[in-house]
């Protein structure tokens, strides 16, 4: 039974690295150039001394799901006129006095996603639970996938992804093409 289980995850695992190769290839394809000057600035970004390892795109991942769920978190922070770390109706319908037309609609839509419990009040674990959905939004994990996928660039196999090697990654992508 543990053979049979063993043998499934390495399956799910070779599937899902396959996917996100799928992901790499096709984001290569579709404007090889543009990829590149990404990751460059990924390399750059998250790379030690022009040298991106896995640990450098796990933190990029981190930081743009962080940043998504403080955007979303702030908006509901803004309306937290008591300070309680909950947002009720109330505090709900004076921020919309004070938002524009179209805001309003924005924030009552943000607000009855967020109250999950249907309770016209938003508590600490649905704010949790907001911030993780806008985290997940804004970098999903089929994205997250690919970006792992670019070690798999590593021409030279030292665990670590340089501009060359990217640069060389697109130069086949666009040749095949």
């Amino acid at each position: 039974m543990i053979k049979i289980v063993a043998t499934l995850m390495a399956l799910l695992l070779a599937l899902a690295q396959a996917r996100a190769e799928d992901g790499l290839e096709a984001a290569m394809g579709d404007d090889p150039e543009r990829f590149a000057e990404m990751v460059t600035d990924l390399i750059a970004g998250f790379g030690v001394a022009g040298n991106l390892r896995a640990e450098g795109i796990e933190e990029h991942i981190a930081l743009e799901r962080a940043a998504a769920r403080a955007t979303a978190l702030r908006r509901f922070l803004a309306m937290d006129l008591d300070g309680d770390g909950t947002v009720d109706r109330a505090e709900l319908e004076v921020s919309q006095r004070a938002a524009s037309a179209s805001m309003r609609g924005k924030l009552e839509r943000q607000f009855k996603a967020a109250d999950r419990d249907g309770s016209d009040r938003i508590d600490a674990g649905e704010l949790r639970t907001e911030g993780q959905t806008a985290a997940l939004r804004a970098l999903g994990e089929a994205e997250a996938e690919t970006l792992r996928a670019l070690i798999t660039l590593d021409a030279n196999g030292d665990g670590a992804l340089q501009i060359g090697e990217v640069r060389l990654a697109t130069v086949r992508t666009d040749e095949a093409t």
